[in-house]
């Protein structure tokens, strides 16, 4: 059976966020720690899910913030025409992530990181981080799955 990047992530995500729970219940992580492993693990989730069906898992709760900060991130990768990794790069500067960490996270260089991140901000006409964040809110005002 072949499972496709997206599909992987979520089981190494999986996979990390379940031995965190041990180092958690014995309070070596810290409680954001553990948030920070459960928010990437749905992340990779919600992107198999919407690649499968152009819905996100967490439509039920839809009218939550990080439900549609998702959904906007989503819809910008869409709209823009994002390549699979400038998509993997664009979450995790849309959630504050630090290009060192994306680097490590991802398994790839620094430079690669920056190299995505200047060809997303160039497709999304942006220059920093903060018209990111306005750009994300524009979204936020779209109709909700299944009413587009």
């Amino acid at each position: 059976m072949f499972i496709n990047d997206d599909e992987k992530l979520v089981l190494e995500k999986a996979a990390v966020f379940y031995q965190g729970i041990p180092d958690y219940i014995l309070k070596d992580k810290s409680k954001k720690e553990l948030q920070l492993a459960l928010i990437e693990a749905i992340d990779a989730l919600d992107v198999v899910e919407y690649a499968r069906t152009k819905q996100s898992f967490l439509a039920p709760i839809q009218h939550e913030i990080p439900y549609r900060r998702k959904r906007s991130i989503l819809h910008v990768i869409d709209d823009y025409g994002l390549t699979k990794s400038e998509g993997h790069v664009l979450r995790y500067v849309a959630n504050g992530r630090k290009v060192d960490y994306i680097a490590d996270f991802l398994g790839i260089s620094v430079a690669t990181v920056n190299t995505h991140k200047y060809s997303i901000f160039r497709k999304l006409g942006i220059h920093s981080t903060r018209e990111l964040e306005t750009l994300l809110r524009s979204y936020d005002k779209l109709p909700n799955d299944g009413e587009e």
